[in-house]
């Protein structure tokens, strides 16, 4: 039924279909989406388990035959919350036109490049925190936070690596894994599985190993 509503609508990119999170948490570690339609009580995982073990948190539409988790699916900050069986094409409409909306106002406060690397400040309790790109070593998922690692701190921030990876846009930059990204001019070793940078042991996935070896330069 959701893949049919989601068909009707002209402007959703369907990636993938999942009919038990086993299967889907191994995909959405790997690809990144930007909407996500989500069940809440599946075999093995919930729902609001699978969101919150996700390393990026897209925007999601939760769809359940029991209004009880709305409250907690709301506390995850998702789009919307609709109740199965879903019929009504113009409410899965309005809650699909809900999550474009709001990536639209993302994408439209994203700053360049250019502007990301000159000012880049992260909010740190109160304040506004400014970091100096070049000094980041690596960054790395924590849970709904991510760990900006620097020779002299590491700041933790409420945000994903999906987000950061935005802002610092740069060649000097590559995701290395679902849950790191490296600042190449900081490695000083390289193995078929592993980098180092500061004496810190990075994982290399399969996914992103092309990426990273085209980012260096080999004699």
């Amino acid at each position: 039924m959701v893949r049919n509503l989601a068909e009707k609508t002209g402007f959703l990119d369907i990636k993938g279909t999942f009919t038990s999170p086993d299967k889907a948490m191994p995909w959405l570690t790997a690809n990144e989406v930007d909407l996500l339609f989500l069940d809440i009580e599946m075999p093995g995982m919930t729902g609001i388990e699978l969101l919150r073990a996700l390393p990026y948190r897209p925007q999601v539409i939760i769809i359940s035959g029991n209004p009880q988790y709305a409250v907690e699916s709301y506390d995850l900050a998702v789009t919307d919350y609709l109740l199965k069986p879903l019929k009504d094409y113009s409410r899965f409409l309005m809650a699909v036109n809900k999550a474009l909306a709001s990536h639209t106002k993302i994408a439209a406060a994203t700053p360049t490049a250019a502007n990301a690397e000159a000012n880049l400040f992260v909010r740190i309790d109160s304040l506004l925190h400014r970091l100096n790109i070049d000094d980041i070593l690596w960054i790395e998922a924590f849970g709904d936070y991510i760990k900006v690692h620097t020779p002299e701190k590491t700041h933790t921030i409420y945000a994903t690596l999906k987000k950061i990876e935005e802002k610092i846009a740069s060649n000097k930059f590559v995701r290395v894994h679902r849950s790191y990204i490296v600042n190449v001019t900081k490695i000083t070793n390289i193995d078929p599985n592993n980098l180092e940078i500061n004496k810190k042991i990075i994982p290399i996935s399969a996914t992103y190993k092309e990426a990273l070896l085209n980012r260096i330069s080999i004699l």
